[in-house]
């Protein structure tokens, strides 16, 4: 073999090795750079999935078993008609949690696998081009801790008149997994399953107990 062709063959091997090392210098920045996008759109994404299933959720209970607010408080009033509590009533109340969070479990469930789609344009960056280009698609899948209560409010309704407001509230801790990765959100919402209005004096403070 001539000093040459050694050169070349030399010459021909930098090349090589320069190209890989651009070329995985470019996957390093890419993944740098997608990854994170990645990583939120998919909780964005996982975030709206999992409220929506919340409030399914809830309301197919709540069609389901029927209950209203008199069936989960019962209002004591004294003899000159004024509130002297407003008590729960907590073998119902917890059954209606248990069903609650059971079918928020199996409605999370069935986002297995689901597909969105990532345009390009938002991936690269910049206002011009966002959300715009060919779409990358990517499976995701949720899974959550799931704790739920109840929450009452208390507004004035008018003259000697109080509105109390029952709303059972779910909060989700959210395991999202995609192929590059997990990530870890938190998802609550709220849904009004009635409201009283309340005719007497409500003492300052009250609170559902």
């Amino acid at each position: 073999m001539t000093v040459r062709r050694k050169r070349r063959k030399s010459k021909l091997h930098r090349a090589i090795l320069i190209v890989l090392m651009l070329l995985i210098l470019f996957v390093v920045l890419l993944e740098w750079r997608i990854k994170p996008f990645v990583s939120g759109f998919a909780e964005v994404s996982a975030r709206s999935m999992a409220v929506e299933a919340v409030n399914k959720s809830i309301m197919e209970i709540l069609d389901e078993t029927d209950i209203s607010c008199e069936d989960l408080e019962t209002i004591t009033y004294s003899n000159t008609n004024r509130i002297t509590s407003i008590n729960s009533n907590t073998i119902t109340a917890n059954k209606l949690k248990s069903k609650i969070t059971l079918r928020v479990q199996k409605n999370l469930s069935n986002i297995n696998n689901r597909k969105i789609n990532i345009p390009i344009g938002s991936i690269i960056g910049g206002e011009l081009i966002h959300g715009k280009g060919f779409s990358i698609p990517l499976n995701i899948s949720v899974s959550g801790n799931i704790n739920s209560d109840f929450v009452s409010e208390f507004e004035q309704g008018g003259i000697n008149q109080t509105v109390h407001k029952l709303s059972v509230k779910v909060s989700v801790d959210l395991t999202v997994r995609l192929p590059t990765g997990v990530s870890k959100t938190n998802v609550e919402t709220s849904v009004m399953i009635g409201e009283t209005v309340i005719v007497g004096e409500v003492p300052s403070g009250m609170l559902l107990r």
